[in-house]
């Protein structure tokens, strides 16, 4: 095993070495100022954690504290003037945010590493131990957490070991520390993601952590807006004794880190103590790892080689053989717009875009940014109108809700229609020969992707306007803003995305082409800007002619419906036309 484990590094090797010399000029120029970057940031991280800890621990900063205790400050009962105290806390706070970030990456690595590499067929095919393979993909996948630790963890350490004036012993303890971290949550990661390989396909585990990820995010986001609220709890001298608690004798990130502030202060039996609890639980899991590779890991290869190609029945009862789980609620919006072709084609994209979690996943974040905006404007009241404000300045306040629900349509957009036709990837030649025009083609596309304005948009203007006690007539002209608006930006968009698709994608995160992606938003926000001007700022000279406002205004809108209705024809009559052109081999 360990003659192949050399063999396969060394390979790994000579592919990093020759793809490395036989790249492009410019990738070998990024790998090299990335390099001097991750060197600066390094020694940027050591140099202020010294000099951080060097000031805290100094003479003047004790005298500071003393002083503040004598006259009266406000310091809570029990807080030690010496803050070495607390500083002795800080490498068990770093090392378990460190640990955290691991468990939560964990998964998706080593599912990414073991299973889901481009290789992995042929090493496992291979004349080669199976623990070899993974030992060779499980630490090939803890080749960026490492980097990671070394370049910005490694140096904090060992500048808050310098600024403590700690001793060799301390470096030693923390280089050991760094090398063992991951191998506790990424075993750990390993035994679960060879356990549920079994029973769940590799590719839908991968979307499934992918959302879970994606809700953290969110989560984090949800946090940080009320932080204005969360910020006198926490900001506090107290937070110094909580942060203590972390250094607890149960978790193995304080195990590490008394380890290293043992080594530190000469302390050996605490060291051979906590750091041989440390080392030992880690190659535990590790051997554990190891120990089941050569079982788990070839049964869960092997159950995602042959799954597929199963036909399931359907359990339900079905009125008619055509129509068993079709989105009548979303079809019957077009019914009466759309040709009998378009309606088929968005048939089709409603069906097949539930079935990548990570689509679902993208209708999350606007959905969460509305719910935040409502209640801001709950919590916050209505003002009152100011009778001095220019009647120009107060139309243009009551549009700010038809400006919320424009951005979050837009986003819901995005998501649910994506890059138009792009998002065929290489079965597009399925529709170039199915009989269906390329202009109703592109019709199907804009009903997925202007769905949302007719549906969340309407909702949530509505739903802001009563919040924001505005006028019925203010709340239908926001709504005929947005939906009228979003028609002219979903056409441009999918109009561009035709014109230029991008169909030989492997990636789902990189369906936009480069020119689609620059040419869209610019086209789409010239669009708003002259639309913006006609609405708001063509009623305004009503006010130098009384008698010609109501005229003003309905001019105003029926130039802006004629703007939209050329820029949505042409948008797509130019998609069209390329789509046309476009050969498919």
């Amino acid at each position: 095993m360990i003659h192949a484990i050399g063999v396969l590094i060394r390979t790994r090797f000579l592919i990093a070495r020759n793809s490395f010399w036989r790249g492009k000029l410019a990738n070998k120029i990024a790998i090299v100022l990335l390099a001097f970057g991750l060197c600066g940031a390094t020694y940027g991280v050591y140099w202020l954690s010294r000099s951080i800890v060097r000031g805290l621990t100094s003479p003047s900063f004790a005298e500071l504290l003393a002083r503040a205790a004598r006259e009266g400050a406000a310091l809570p009962p029990g807080f030690s003037v010496d803050f070495r105290t607390y500083l002795l806390a800080v490498p068990a706070v770093v090392l378990f945010g460190a640990l955290v970030i691991l468990v939560l990456t964990s998964f998706t690595t080593v599912l990414s590493s073991l299973y889901l590499s481009g290789d992995i067929d042929m090493l496992l095919a291979a004349p080669v131990p199976m623990r070899a393979v993974f030992v060779v993909k499980f630490f090939g996948g803890l080749l960026v957490p490492y980097l990671l630790l070394f370049f910005l963890l490694g140096p904090f350490l060992l500048g808050f070991g310098h600024g403590l004036q700690f001793g060799a012993a301390y470096f030693a303890a923390a280089i050991v520390a760094l090398l063992l971290l991951p191998l506790l949550p990424m075993g750990l990661g390993a035994l679960l993601t060879m356990a549920v390989v079994r029973v769940i396909p590799a590719r839908r585990a991968r979307e499934i952590v992918g959302v879970l990820g994606g809700l953290v995010g969110i989560a984090w986001y949800v946090f940080s807006q009320f932080s204005r609220e969360l910020a006198p709890r926490v900001s506090n001298t107290r937070m110094l004794d909580y942060l203590r608690r972390f250094d607890t004798p149960l978790a193995p990130s304080a195990w590490a880190s008394r380890a290293l502030i043992a080594a530190g202060e000469g302390r050996w039996g605490a060291l051979a103590l906590y750091g041989g609890l440390f080392v030992a639980v880690s190659a535990l899991v590790f051997g554990a790892c190891l120990l089941l590779a050569e079982r788990l890991y070839y049964a869960g290869w092997s159950n995602m080689a042959t799954q597929g190609g199963r036909v399931r029945r359907r359990v339900k009862d079905e009125r008619r053989t055509g129509e068993a789980g079709r989105p009548a609620w979303a079809l019957s919006l077009w019914a009466w717009v759309l040709p009998a072709q378009s309606r088929a084609v968005l048939e089709k994209d409603l069906r097949v875009f539930p079935r990548d979690l990570r689509n679902l996943q993208q209708l999350i974040f606007p959905l969460v940014l509305a719910a935040i905006w409502s209640f801001r404007l709950v919590s916050g009241g209505a003002s009152a109108p100011d009778p001095e404000t220019p009647a120009w300045f107060a139309s243009l306040q009551s549009f700010t809700s038809a400006g919320i629900s424009f951005y979050i349509c837009l986003v819901l957009s995005g998501a649910m229609g994506g890059a138009g036709i792009s998002r065929e990837g290489r079965g597009f030649w399925l529709l170039k020969t199915a009989p269906i025009s390329s202009m109703r083609l592109l019709l199907g596309k804009l009903a997925l992707a202007y769905l949302p304005y007719p549906t969340a948009g309407v909702l949530f203007t509505v739903a802001l306007g009563v919040l924001q006690r505005s006028s019925a007539t203010d709340i239908v002209r926001s709504l005929a803003l947005v939906l009228v608006a979003g028609l002219g930006v979903v056409s441009i968009t999918v109009g561009i995305g035709a014109a230029f698709p991008k169909l030989n994608w492997e990636n789902p995160r990189q369906q936009n082409s480069f020119r689609a992606g620059c040419l869209a938003p610019i086209a789409y926000l010239a669009y708003i800007v002259l639309g913006l001007g006609i609405v708001l700022f063509l009623p305004v000279l009503g006010q130098f002619a009384p008698e010609f406002a109501t005229v003003l205004a309905l001019l105003a809108w029926m130039l802006f419906l004629a703007l939209t209705g050329l820029v949505a024809w042409g948008a797509l009559a130019i998609g069209a036309a390329r789509l046309d052109m476009l050969e498919v081999g």
